[in-house]
C-alpha cells in the first residue's frame, strides 16, 4: 500500500488539450509564481489533494513477471536502491482496477518510468495512450471515464523519472481503473509507479452546515446535460458543481442531411440527424433512435459493373481485362484485384520482347501478360474472383519465357498452387469447377536478370465449357481408393468436384497435391471402364512414390497404346504385390528405366504381352524386386536395347528368367551389374555367381542366367502338317520363327508339300514379330486349324503371308491384332479360291505397302476395307488387279491415296459398277467418283453401300423379318416396304425411316395427341398428306386390307428414329427400326397395339404364361410419361380382369352394330372429323377425331 507525498523525480507539467503533457525548456517558477497572483483563488486550490489517501490493487493483466506484478504501482518503492515495478508482455491491451482507502475527486497523477528504460535495447516500454476511469460500486462495467491520453509525448526514456498529468474531473470516486492501449515501440510494458490524487473534502463544516458559498456561474440545462450552479468551497477552496437534476432536458436542434448516394469508386452516406449543440446522430427527425456509429451511415461503393466489352455500366469506366472472363460461359461477378505496382496486363504480342518468345501464340489470341518486364526483383500479382453458375471445365494456355532460373509463374485456382514453371515453357490446363465462388491468382516473380527471353509469363485463349466431356481422378477418403474414370455433363452431378482433379498432371503424386493428400494416403487405384478412351502419351513416374499402395484394379482400361515413356512408371510402389499388366499395348515405348523399381513386395508380375521391340533403355528396371521368384520376359524383344544396367539388381529371390532367341544384347553400350545381388539365379547350367553380373549373362545358352523358352514350327512330312507350338524345349528339326524379313526355314524346305497348318494351343502365348512368307507359295495349303492362337500384335511385317496359296477357300483373320504391321505387300495375293474375308478388324493406320496385296483374288465377290486406314500407304500398285468377281468394295474417308503410287490398281475388276479398263489407277480408289461404296448401314445382315458426293444407294427393300441400322444419313433411289398383317388386325403403328405419301394408300395415319382415362377420350389427329422420316404414328387399315406394300422413289433415310410426344408430355409414341424385347422391370410403362389391344407387356409378363413380348421392326410403342403410369389403367393398359383398351373400345364400338351420333344428337353414317358419340350396346364412348 502506497501513501502519496507531493514529491516528484521529474518536472512537474501541465496538460495540453492535445491529450498529452509536454517538457517546458525555460525557467518554470516565473511563470507559476504570476499564474497564482492572477488565477482565482478556487482555481488554485484545485492542485490539493488528500495524501493520506492509500491504494490497493484489486485486479490486472497480465499479471507481470515474477516480483514484477500491477500490484507493485501502489507500493511506493520509485527510486534507485529501493524500487519495484510492473513489467509485462504487451498484447495490445493491459489494465489494472485499484480501490482507494476513501473516496475523492482526482485532480491527477504521477508515472514514474522502470529502472532500466535508458538502457541499450529497454527502451520503447512506456505507455503511450491510456485512459483512467472511476466508479463508486466497484462493478467492471459501470466506469466512467476520468481522463483519456493519446500518443502521449511526455514519458521518456529516462530511468526512475516522475511525470505528472492534471485530470479536469468534479466528480468523486472510490474505485478505479488504469486501461493501457499502446506502448511506444517492442513487446514489453514497463511501469515503475502510479499515484493517483484525490480531493477527499465533503465541502461541510464542523456543524453539517455546507461550505459551499454563493453560486459562482449558472449554466441552463441543454439537449444532453442538466442544469448546475458553480461554488466555491470554503474549506477547499474548490470550485464545486452541483447539478439540478429535476429540471427537464431541452430538445435536440436537428439538422437534416440528405442522403449522398454512393458511386463506383466513391463511398456515399445515408439520410440523418445531427445536433448541432451536442453533435450526436440520429436517424430520424424526431431524434428517436440514435445513430452511435457514424461509419454505419457510409454506402459503400458500388465497384465498376463492366458489360462484356469491359465498359462500366455506371462510369463508363473500361478495364480490358473483364471481358476475357464476364464473356466466359457459366462465369459471372468478375472482381480482379493486383496485389502490387506491376500488374498483369493486356495480351500484346508486339510489345518489346515478344520476338524472343520462343513459341508462337496465335495472332488473334486474347489473354493477359505479366507486368514486370524488365524489373529485376520485381513480382506481379493479379488475382481474378468470379461465380461459376454451373459446373464448368476452364481451359487455357500458360506460357513462361524466361532463361532465368530463379524466375518463376505461380499460378493458383483458389488458392492451391496448380503450377510453378520456370524457363521457357508452355502448357494446357484444364480444371473442373463447381458451383460457387473460384478464383484464380496470377504470380511472376523475377529473379535478378532483366534481359531473359521475352521476360514474361502468359495466361491466354482462356474457354469455358458447360458440355462436359473429360477425365478425372476421383479420391473416396473412406477406403482411400482413387479412381480413374471419364466425367461428362450427363455424370458429373454424381461426382463432388472437391474430391476430384482433371487428370492433366503427369502423375498420381502430382493430383494428389492438387487433391490436398498426400500420396502416401493412397492405398487403392481403379481404372473405370469408362477411362479407356484416354490415351496418355507418357507414363513416366505414374504411380511413382505410393508406398502404401496395396492394389490396382482394372488396369485393362488404361490404355497404353499411344505410350512412349514408362520409366519409373511403379518405382518405389513398395506395398503393391501383384501386377497384369497383360493387356498393356508397349509398341510404342521406347524406355523402361526404372519401371519397377524397388517394387520390393512384389511376387507375380504378367508381362507376357509386352512388346519391346523398339525399347533403348532397360536400366534398373526391375531393381530390388526383391520378393519375384521368377519372370517370364520369353516375348522380349530387345534388338533395340543399348542400356541394361543394374537391371536385375538385388533380385534375392529371382531363380528364373524365362527368355527366347529375341532377347539379344547386340546393341548394349552399357550393362554393369545386371544380375548383380541375384544370388538365388539359376540358368540351364550356370549358377549365379558374384564375378559374373554384366550384360554378357544376359543368354539362354550354357554361360547364361536365362531359362529358354521356344517359339517354333514343326513338319509332319507324312500329313504334310506344318505345327506352330511353344514350350521350354525344341525338337530335333523343328524351325525357329523368322524375325525382320528374313525368310523362315519351313519354307525353303517344304512350302510346296504343306497341306495343312496348325496353331497349337501353346502358340497362344508366343508373340512373333514378323510374318513375312510364312506360307508362300504353299500351293498345297487347304486347311488352317487353331489361327486363333496366333497373337498377331507384335507383328510388323505381313508381306506375302498368304501369297499364291490357291487352295485356300476361307482365312478367319477376326482375331488379328495389325496394329503394328507396316508391310502387307502381295498378303493375299493369288489366293485364287477365297470367296470371302474379313478384314473389319484390321488396323493399317502404320502400314506403308499394300503392293498386290488382293491381285487374283478372282473368287472375291465383295471386300469390307471400312476400317482401312491408309494415311501412311504409299505403295498400292495392282493392289486389286484380277479380282474379277469383285462387285462391291465398301470403304470410307480413311481411305486415302494422297501419296500413294497405285498403278494398274483396279485392273482387270471388270464386275465393279461402271468399270471401265481406262479408269484403273488410285484416282478411283473413292466413293464419291471412284469404284468404292461407303457402307452406310445394314438392312439385316445385308451391307447397304451408298457412293456419290450425296451418299446414294441403289435401293432400300425394308420388311419385317430384317432390323435396320443406319450408321448416317443417306439417300435412296428406291425405298420400300411390305407387311403383312395378323387376320383381323385392323390397327397397328408404323415407322420407317423414309418419307412415305398417303395418297392412294389402303391405311389411315394418326398422330397421338392426348389421352385421358377419366374422361374415356381418344383424341388422334388424322395425318392428310406424309408421314415424315422417322416419325413413328398410329395405323387404321382400310375396308378389311391385310397388307401394306408400297414404294417410294428418290427419298432421303433418316438415320435415327424419333418421338411423337402429346402436347401436356404426359404420352409418347417411340418408332423402332429393330425388332425390341420388352422387359417387365424396365418397360412396365410401355404400351404396344397388339390385335385390336393396347397392351402392358409388363403385366402380360408377369400375370400370364406369356415368356416374352416383342415387337418386330418398323412399328411403335406407347410410353407413359408421367409421373404417375397407372393413372391411365382405363384407357391405355389392359386388366387381368378383362378391362378393355381404349383401342379395343374405339375398334368394338366402330363397327356394323355401332350406332354413331353428333353434339346435337343427330345419327351419323360413320366415324367423322371431331367429336363423335359412339353407342354399341350398354357402352357409350366419345371419340375424337381430328
Amino acid at each position: 500500500m502506497k501513501h502519496f507525498s507531493n514529491q516528484s523525480n521529474g518536472s512537474h507539467v501541465g496538460r495540453m488539450n492535445y491529450g498529452g503533457a509536454k517538457f517546458c525548456r525555460f525557467a518554470l517558477f516565473p511563470l507559476m509564481l504570476l499564474m497564482l497572483l492572477l488565477l482565482p483563488a478556487g482555481m488554485v486550490a484545485q492542485t490539493e489533494y488528500d495524501n493520506t489517501v492509500t491504494f490497493t490493487a484489486l485486479e490486472g493483466n497480465p499479471e507481470g513477471y515474477d516480483n514484477e506484478s500491477y500490484a507493485n504501482l501502489f507500493d511506493g518503492k520509485k527510486e534507485d536502491g529501493k524500487f519495484s515495478k510492473w513489467c509485462c508482455e504487451f498484447s495490445g491491451s493491459a489494465y489494472v482496477i485499484f480501490e482507494a482507502s476513501k473516496a475523492g475527486i482526482p485532480v491527477g497523477y504521477t508515472i514514474t518510468t522502470g529502472n532500466d528504460n535508458a538502457n541499450s535495447g529497454c527502451g520503447g516500454r512506456n505507455p503511450k495512450s491510456w485512459k483512467l476511469y472511476g466508479n463508486n460500486t466497484g462493478s467492471d462495467d459501470a466506469w466512467e471515464l476520468i481522463d483519456e491520453v493519446n500518443k502521449d509525448k511526455v514519458l521518456q526514456d529516462k530511468n526512475y523519472t516522475s511525470y505528472n498529468f492534471d485530470c479536469k474531473c468534479s466528480t468523486s470516486y472510490q474505485y478505479f481503473k488504469w486501461e493501457i492501449s499502446a506502448i511506444c515501440r517492442g513487446s514489453l510494458l514497463q511501469v515503475g509507479e502510479f499515484e493517483l490524487k484525490l480531493n477527499t473534502c465533503s465541502h461541510k463544516n464542523a456543524d453539517g452546515s455546507s461550505a459551499l458559498g454563493e453560486a459562482i456561474k449558472t449554466v441552463e440545462a441543454t439537449c444532453i446535460e442538466h442544469g448546475y450552479t458553480t461554488h466555491e468551497c470554503s474549506i477547499c477552496h474548490s470550485i464545486v458543481k452541483k447539478v439540478d437534476k429535476d429540471d427537464e432536458l431541452n430538445k435536440h436542434t436537428l439538422t437534416r442531411h440528405a442522403q449522398e448516394d454512393a458511386t463506383c469508386i466513391e463511398t456515399g452516406k445515408k439520410e440523418y440527424w445531427q445536433c448541432s449543440v451536442c453533435n450526436k446522430l440520429f436517424s430520424d427527425d424526431n431524434a428517436t433512435t440514435e445513430i452511435t456509429d457514424a461509419a454505419s451511415l457510409e454506402i459503400p461503393a458500388k465497384g465498376h459493373q463492366y458489360n462484356s466489352e469491359g465498359i462500366c455500366t455506371g462510369c463508363g469506366a473500361t478495364e480490358f481485362r473483364y471481358p476475357l472472363f464476364n464473356n466466359l460461359d457459366g462465369i459471372t461477378d468478375v472482381t480482379i484485384t493486383d496485389n502490387d505496382y506491376h500488374p498483369w496486363q493486356k495480351l500484346d504480342l508486339k510489345a518489346d520482347g515478344m520476338d524472343n518468345l520462343g513459341f508462337t501464340i496465335p495472332e488473334d489470341s486474347k489473354g493477359l501478360m505479366s507486368g514486370n518486364y524488365h524489373k529485376p526483383g520485381s513480382s506481379s500479382e493479379t488475382v481474378i474472383r468470379f461465380n461459376v453458375s454451373k459446373p464448368i471445365l476452364l481451359t487455357s494456355q500458360i506460357l513462361v519465357s524466361s532463361e532465368e532460373n530463379k524466375t518463376l509463374f505461380d499460378f493458383y485456382v483458389d488458392n492451391n498452387k496448380e503450377l510453378s514453371i520456370s524457363g521457357k515453357k508452355q502448357t494446357e490446363y484444364k480444371v473442373l469447377l463447381s458451383v460457387g465462388e473460384h478464383s484464380l491468382r496470377l504470380v511472376y516473380k523475377k529473379g535478378n536478370r532483366s534481359d531473359a527471353n521475352a521476360d514474361r509469363a502468359f495466361l491466354y485463349n482462356l474457354k469455358t465449357s458447360v458440355t462436359i466431356d473429360d477425365y478425372v481422378a476421383d479420391y473416396e477418403s473412406s477406403n482411400n481408393t482413387l479412381t480413374f474414370k471419364k466425367v461428362t455433363s450427363n455424370n458429373i452431378e454424381s461426382l463432388d468436384l472437391n474430391h476430384a482433379v482433371i487428370v492433366n498432371k503427369p502423375t498420381v503424386g502430382d493430383m494428389c497435391r492438387l487433391l490436398g493428400i498426400n500420396s502416401t494416403a493412397i492405398k487403392s487405384v481403379v481404372f473405370d471402364k469408362s477411362f479407356k478412351t484416354y490415351a496418355p502419351t507418357s507414363l513416366y513416374g505414374f504411380f511413382r512414390g505410393l508406398t502404401k499402395l496395396e492394389t490396382i484394379k482394372d488396369l485393362k482400361y488404361l490404355n497404353t497404346e499411344q505410350v512412349t515413356n514408362m520409366s519409373y512408371m511403379f518405382s518405389d510402389c513398395s506395398a503393391l504385390t501383384s501386377l497384369d499388366l497383360s493387356n498393356f499395348n508397349t509398341a510404342k515405348v521406347r524406355d523402361m528405366s526404372y519401371m519397377f523399381y524397388r517394387c520390393s513386395a512384389l511376387s507375380s508380375l504378367d508381362l507376357s504381352n509386352f512388346n519391346t521391340a523398339i525399347v533403348t533403355n532397360m536400366s534398373y528396371m526391375f531393381f530390388n524386386c526383391a520378393n519375384l521368384s521368377s519372370l517370364d520376359l520369353s516375348n522380349f524383344y530387345t534388338k533395340e536395347v543399348r542400356d541394361m544396367s543394374y537391371m536385375f539388381s538385388r533380385c534375392s529371390a529371382l531363380t528364373t528368367i524365362y527368355a527366347s532367341d529375341k532377347f539379344v544384347t547386340s546393341k548394349v553400350q552399357s550393362g554393369i551389374s545386371m544380375f548383380s545381388a541375384c544370388k538365388n539365379l539359376k540358368g540351364t547350367i550356370l549358377n549365379y555367381k558374384d564375378s559374373k553380373t554384366d550384360h554378357t549373362y544376359a543368354n539362354c545358352g550354357t554361360n547364361g542366367y536365362f531359362t529358354p523358352v521356344f517359339e517354333y514350327a514343326e513338319f509332319d512330312k507324312g500329313t504334310g502338317t506344318l505345327t506352330f507350338r511353344r514350350g521350354l524345349s525344341k525338337p530335333k528339326g523343328a524351325y525357329a520363327l523368322n524375325l525382320e524379313a528374313s525368310e523362315p526355314g519351313w519354307w525353303s524346305t517344304h512350302r510346296y508339300e504343306i497341306k495343312k497348318v496348325v496353331f497349337d494351343a501353346s502358340f497362344a502365348n508366343a508373340r512373333p514379330t514378323s510374318c513375312y512368307k510364312w506360307f508362300h507359295h504353299c500351293t498345297n495349303l487347304a486347311t488352317i486349324e487353331g489361327i486363333e492362337n496366333l497373337n498377331t500384335e507384335n507383328v510388323t511385317n505381313m508381306h506375302g503371308m498368304f501369297f499364291y496359296c490357291p487352295n485356300l477357300s476361307s482365312l478367319d483373320l477376326t482375331n488379328f491384332s495389325t496394329g503394328n504391321v507396316t508391310d502387307m505387300n502381295a498378303m493375299f495375293g493369288d489366293c485364287q479360291k477365297l470367296s470371302s474375308l474379313d478384314l473389319t478388324s484390321f488396323n493399317t493406320a502404320n502400314v506403308t505397302n499394300m503392293y498386290m496385296m488382293f491381285i487374283s483374288c478372282q473368287n472375291l465377290s465383295s471386300l469390307d476395307l471400312t476400317s482401312f486406314n491408309t494415311a501412311n500407304v504409299t505403295e498400292m500398285n495392282f493392289m486389286f488387279q484380277g479380282c474379277s468377281a469383285l462387285t462391291t468394295i465398301y470403304a470410307s474417308e480413311m481411305f486415302v491415296t494422297d501419296q500413294v503410287e497405285g498403278y494398274g490398281m483396279f485392273k482387270d475388276c471388270t464386275n465393279l459398277k461402271d468399270y471401265s479398263a481406262r479408269e484403273i489407277d488410285s484416282k478411283y480408289a473413292n466413293y464419291k467418283t471412284g469404284y468404292f461404296s461407303k457402307l452406310v448401314g445394314k438392312n439385316g445382315e445385308e451391307k447397304i453401300g451408298a457412293t456419290g458426293e450425296t451418299l446414294t444407294a441403289e435401293n432400300l427393300a425394308l420388311d419385317d423379318d430384317k432390323d435396320f441400322v443406319a450408321y448416317e444419313p443417306f439417300a435412296a433411289k428406291d425405298a420400300s416396304y411390305s407387311r403383312t398383317m395378323n387376320a383381323g388386325t385392323t390397327w397397328g403403328t408404323l415407322c420407317l425411316p423414309f418419307e412415305v405419301s398417303l395418297d392412294g394408300q389402303n391405311f389411315r395415319a394418326f398422330k397421338l395427341l392426348s389421352a385421358d382415362d377419366v374422361t374415356e377420350t381418344v383424341e388422334l389427329e388424322e395425318i392428310e398428306t406424309n408421314i415424315a422420316a422417322g416419325t413413328p404414328v398410329i395405323i387404321k387399315m382400310k375396308d378389311g386390307a391385310t397388307e401394306l406394300k408400297f414404294t417410294e422413289a428418290d427419298k432421303e433415310i433418316a438415320k435415327d428414329v424419333q418421338t411423337a410426344e402429346t402436347a401436356d408430355a404426359n404420352y409418347k409414341l417411340q418408332g423402332i427400326y429393330t425388332k425390341k424385347e420388352f422387359s417387365k422391370d424396365t418397360d412396365n410403362n410401355c404400351y404396344i397395339v397388339k390385335g385390336a389391344k393396347l397392351m402392358n407387356p409388363a403385366k402380360l409378363l408377369e400375370k400370364t404364361t406369356t415368356e416374352s413380348v416383342g415387337s418386330k421392326p418398323f412399328r411403335a410403342y406407347m410410353v407413359d410419361n408421367s409421373s404417375a403410369p397407372a393413372a391411365g389403367a382405363r384407357m391405355f393398359s389392359i386388366s387381368v380382369g378383362g378391362s378393355t383398351t381404349a383401342i379395343e373400345q374405339l375398334e368394338s364400338t366402330a363397327d356394323s352394330k355401332a350406332e354413331y351420333y353428333d353434339l346435337q344428337g343427330r345419327r351419323l353414317q360413320d366415324l367423322q372429323k371431331g367429336i363423335n358419340i359412339v353407342k354399341r350396346g350398354g357402352k357409350t364412348m366419345k371419340v375424337i377425331i381430328k
